[in-house]
């Protein structure tokens, strides 16, 4: 296994501790209660879960944890989620009918930017690095999948709020120009709402999420370019399908195009 990125460490107490921002341009909860979105409980319960989510992705950004504190964190966050005043705090709706109604084409999968509290939706014009947490609700057709592929230099964290998956996690042992050597870690086959992964370089780099329902729809959150002398690369496909087993649990998988995987999977 490959050591962690380099970082300010804190240790486990420190990062239960993590507290919600103080700065807040607009109150999430007023923003909710104006929209009918929520009650004023439900609302400071959903607040202070994205403040956590929002405290953590920036840390992680200033370089102040690794991706693997993240990681560990995002199970504390992830894990402890408000469901029900989350989605009614993101409107989802709304946002899962519209998803829902649009084509995809030959990919099974499409992900929409989302802002959320302190959290701002992603500026592509910009050119500024992302100071926090990219956001997105995804949408995964039934039968179809996010294929299975890893990152280079980012992070990234799922959790199902609706629907049902197939979820595989794989470790990244090596990587070539042609192929990576992967060893799956963990293979959930009802993965439900309130269930969650997550990805670094570092752990669990490669996953593979295939719907089983028709609201099959994940809430995501990803830092990018985390780490100055590393290429970025959002996704590196991989070919289970065609993979040559090595061992208990290892593989050899042939990478492959976008479009390879979209006809694939």
């Amino acid at each position: 296994m490959m050591a962690d990125s380099p970082g300010t460490c804190l240790t486990r107490r420190d990062l239960l501790k993590l507290s919600g921002r103080t700065l807040l341009a607009v109150s999430l909860s007023q923003h909710c209660l104006r929209a009918g979105y929520a009650s004023e409980q439900g609302a400071a319960k959903a607040e202070k879960w994205v403040a956590r989510l929002d405290n953590i992705s920036r840390q992680l950004a200033a370089g102040k944890i690794s991706g693997l504190q993240w990681q560990e964190a995002l199970d504390e966050i992830y894990g402890s989620a408000p469901l029900p005043e989350l989605l009614k705090t993101i409107d989802f709706n709304r946002l899962s009918d519209q998803l829902a109604s649009r084509g995809l084409g030959t990919r099974g999968e499409i992900f929409h930017d989302i802002a959320v509290g302190p959290i701002p939706a992603r500026d592509r014009t910009s050119g500024k690095p992302h100071e926090t947490a990219i956001v997105k609700i995804a949408h995964v057709k039934k039968g179809r999948s996010i294929p299975p592929h890893g990152h280079s230099n980012m992070v990234s964290a799922f959790l199902c709020v609706s629907g049902e998956f197939e979820v595989q996690l794989f470790d990244r042992l090596e990587q070539t120009d042609k192929d990576m050597v992967i060893r799956q870690t963990v293979d959930e086959k009802s993965a439900a709402a309130g269930t969650w992964s997550s990805i670094s370089d570092y752990r669990n780099n490669i996953h593979w999420l295939k719907a089983k329902s028709d609201d099959c729809f994940l809430f995501t959150a990803k830092l990018i370019r985390l780490e100055k002398e590393k290429d970025f690369r959002g996704r590196i496909n991989v070919n289970l399908k065609d993979a040559m087993q090595l061992g208990s649990q290892t593989w050899r998988a042939p990478i492959i195009t976008a479009r390879q995987a979209a006809e694939l999977y």
